[in-house]
C-alpha cells in the first residue's frame, strides 16, 4: 500500500460526513487475511515461549497500525520484537516458569490423589486464567518508549478501571485454546485472533 493511497483511505469522508476510526478494517476480506497474518507472526516468534510476550507485543503494535492504514511492513514487526526482546526475555522466562508450575498443579490435582484436589484445581485453574490474562493486557500496552515494567503495573491496573474487559478476554483466550486442542494447527487464526480481540478491548476502554 502506497503513502498516497494511506492518505486517501484515512481522508475518505463516510456518507454521514464523519470518517472511520480504524480505516484499515474497511476491508473484511483483507482484515481477515491480515489476522491470519498476525497469528503466523506470533506463531512463529514465540516459539521458544520465553520470546511469546515479545512476539504478542509487537504483533498488537503491527496490527494497530494496519488498522489505522498505516504502514505496516514485516520489517517494522521484526523491528519492534527485538526491541520488546531485549527485557522482555526476563518476562517471557518469569511467565514460562509460573505457567509450568501452574500447569503441574493441575496435572497434579487432576490424578485426584491429593486431599481437596477439587479446590487445588479450581485455584489452579483461575490463577492460570489471571496470568495469561494479565500477560496479554501487559503485552498489548508495551512500547519502546514505556518498556514492560510500567506496561505490566497498566496491565494489571487496567482489570481495575475496566473489570468489563475480563468476560471477552477469557472469552477469546478459552477460545484460542479449544480450537488449539482439538486441532493444534487452528493455533495460528487463533492466536491472531486473540491478539484481535485484546487490541479491541483497548480500544474499548478509551471510549469510558
Amino acid at each position: 500500500m502506497t503513502p498516497r493511497s494511506v492518505r486517501k483511505r484515512r481522508e475518505r469522508p463516510q456518507p454521514d460526513g464523519t470518517q472511520l476510526k480504524w480505516p484499515g478494517a474497511e476491508g473484511k476480506f483483507a482484515l481477515f487475511a491480515e489476522v491470519l497474518w498476525i497469528g503466523i507472526l506470533t506463531v512463529a516468534g514465540g516459539l521458544l515461549l520465553i520470546t511469546l510476550p515479545a512476539a504478542i507485543a509487537a504483533s498488537n503494535r503491527h496490527l494497530h497500525r494496519y488498522l489505522l492504514a498505516e504502514r505496516s511492513t514485516l520489517g517494522q514487526w521484526w523491528s519492534d520484537f527485538l526491541s520488546a526482546l531485549r527485557t522482555g526475555w526476563v518476562v517471557g522466562l518469569t511467565t514460562t516458569a509460573l505457567a509450568l508450575v501452574l500447569l503441574f498443579n493441575l496435572l497434579l490435582a487432576g490424578t485426584q490423589v491429593l486431599p481437596g484436589w477439587q479446590a487445588v484445581f479450581v485455584v489452579g485453574l483461575l490463577a492460570l486464567a489471571a496470568f495469561a490474562l494479565t500477560l496479554l493486557q501487559s503485552a498489548v500496552r508495551w512500547t519502546p518508549e514505556k518498556g514492560w515494567w510500567q506496561a505490566v503495573r497498566d496491565g494489571v491496573q487496567a482489570f481495575g478501571s475496566d473489570p468489563g474487559a475480563i468476560v471477552p478476554l477469557l472469552v477469546a483466550l478459552a477460545l484460542t485454546v479449544i480450537v488449539t486442542w482439538q486441532l493444534p494447527p487452528l493455533i495460528v487464526p487463533g492466536m491472531g485472533c486473540l491478539v484481535f480481540a485484546v487490541l479491541v478491548v483497548k480500544e474499548r476502554e478509551r471510549k469510558r
